[in-house]
């Protein structure tokens, strides 16, 4: 096992380990878009809202963090308003393991992601386990703008820890398709579309907009 996956595992462990702790507490992990696109991540905040279906509202804030040329790890924190539901806390930690960078024979980037995401609600708790991958190129454009059209499909493991009223643990699809805009080499705009379900809920499509704040020490 070289250093790389080494260091990957032990970020994944140490994630699963703080989340499983929080999940104790009425943890619920929810349905909104990733917002991730298929490059490293040295440095970035995402500030977004989401919404769709039953789900209801989402906001969130994301801060990704480089941790090695191929490798970022990323923290989400929140707020969720389902319909009909009370109001829950996001919380969740991830990574991201970049496999492929575009060549002029190859021209995509691909991602392997991960993580553990769960939220706080007094109605039901669910812990999420997402695995999927993130596809896509960045067009430059001028003045340091650019584009970067992405897809990322991931399974996810849906386990009730609370309230769960018969509720057990069931494996879903969800599904991104993103877009962002490079507005200059620290501000972008991202959007995506997501489709999935939470638990052993009807699949339904919701759809995010985040504003994306990078240092000056990014990298593109």
């Amino acid at each position: 096992m070289n250093r790389r996956t080494s260091t990957f595992i032990a970020v994944l462990v140490a994630a699963a380990a703080s989340t499983t702790l929080t999940a104790r507490a009425n943890a619920q992990a929810w349905h909104y878009p990733a917002f991730q696109t298929p490059e490293v991540s040295t440095r970035e905040f995402n500030f977004a809202v989401a919404g769709g279906g039953d789900y209801g509202t989402t906001g969130l804030v994301q801060w990704r963090e480089g941790i090695g040329p191929d490798t970022h790890i990323g923290f989400d924190l929140g707020f969720v308003s389902p319909s009909g539901g009370s109001t829950g806390l996001l919380i969740g930690a991830g990574i991201g393991q970049q496999l492929v960078r575009s060549t002029q024979t190859m021209p995509i980037d691909l991602m392997l992601t991960g993580g553990l995401y769960g939220a706080f609600s007094s109605d039901v708790g669910f812990l999420r386990i997402p695995i999927g991958v993130v596809a896509g190129h960045r067009f430059p454009l001028q003045h340091d703008m650019a584009l970067t059209p992405y897809a990322a499909p991931r399974l996810s493991i849906d386990a009730c820890v609370s309230s769960c009223h018969g509720e057990g643990t069931n494996a879903n699809v969800n599904f991104d398709l993103g877009l962002n805009w490079d507005v200059n080499s620290m501000l972008a705009l991202r959007g995506a579309l997501t489709v999935g379900a939470v638990g052993s809920g009807p699949s339904q499509t919701g759809f995010g907009f985040g504003l994306v704040f990078r240092p000056a020490t990014v990298r593109h």
